[in-house]
């Protein structure tokens, strides 16, 4: 279920399809949005000491002034979540943190079914343009299912479930069966394995597919070879639009790096919605 949703801030495209996200799923639970802006002290305080590439060392004056900007900033977006919320008639709360992004959307997400944000975030005013690195760092070790979306375009006619049969990977499972069943039931779900021998696999993917029809998800099986990211990217751009659901791995080593290289992947992209757990 969705009762209680974060949803990040930041301004940019890829928020206000989030927030669109966010409050659906409201809708369909009586769920309460709570919208997260961020006041990015540490990039400013950074920007100011000299220690980003580029930067000076900045008078107190002009560390005061951007802050200043930073909270305007802030309470626009705040502003802006209000009135579409109310305009839509959906349950919120908000908050501004005054931190790093990550630690402020960890912070609420700890009291909440799920973290919604872009596929790509601008947290960071005033201090950098482009996207950072919010997205990576939840995803690394997320308190909750996170759910990120692209700047644009419709919602998923496919769900595809990348499934191995690891912990990571059972977790993400579990949380998108429990937390997404306001998927409509005409969505074809896939459960898809990326190995060179499919009966090797047979048993942790048909006990999979157990427990998605005993929640009510028929899913059929799809075996691909190659490297884990190519047959992701390759089989997502067969479904477009479409979900992919991933299980952030419990361990450090050779599946740490491919789960790295699969988000940065996505983000780069752009173009594909992803739900992580672990």
């Amino acid at each position: 279920m969705s009762k209680r949703i974060v949803v990040g801030l930041d301004g940019s495209p890829y928020a206000t399809h989030a927030l669109e996200m966010a409050m659906r799923r409201a809708t369909v639970y009586d769920g309460v949005v709570v919208g997260v802006a961020v006041i990015d002290r540490p990039s400013i305080e950074q920007l100011a000491a000299g220690a980003q590439p580029g930067a000076f060392q900045m008078s107190d004056s002009a560390v005061s002034s951007l802050l200043n900007d930073a909270k305007e900033h802030a309470e626009r977006l705040i502003a802006e979540f209000r009135n579409t919320c109310d305009m839509h008639e959906v349950l919120h709360e908000d908050i501004i943190y005054t931190g790093t992004p990550f630690e402020g959307l960890s912070q609420e997400g700890q009291t909440a079914d799920m973290i919604i944000t872009g596929v790509r975030t601008f947290f960071h005013y005033p201090t950098r343009e482009g996207p950072g690195d919010t997205l990576e760092r939840l995803l690394k070790d997320p308190v909750c299912p996170v759910l990120a979306v692209p700047k644009d375009g419709d919602l998923p006619r496919n769900v595809v479930i990348a499934y191995d049969g690891s912990r990571g990977a059972a977790r993400a499972l579990q949380a998108y069966a429990h937390v997404t069943p306001d998927i409509p039931d005409i969505y074809p779900v896939t459960l898809l394995c990326i190995a060179a021998d499919y009966d090797k696999n047979k048993f942790h993917l048909e006990k999979a597919a157990q427990f998605l029809e005993a929640h009510g998800i028929e899913a059929r099986i799809m075996l691909r070879t190659g490297k884990p990211i190519d047959a992701i990217m390759q089989v997502m751009k067969e479904l477009h639009p479409a979900l992919i659901i991933l299980g952030s791995p419990m361990h450090h080593g050779i599946t740490e790096r491919i789960f790295g290289s699969t988000v940065a992947s996505i983000i780069k992209d752009g173009s594909i919605p992803m739900f992580v757990f672990h």
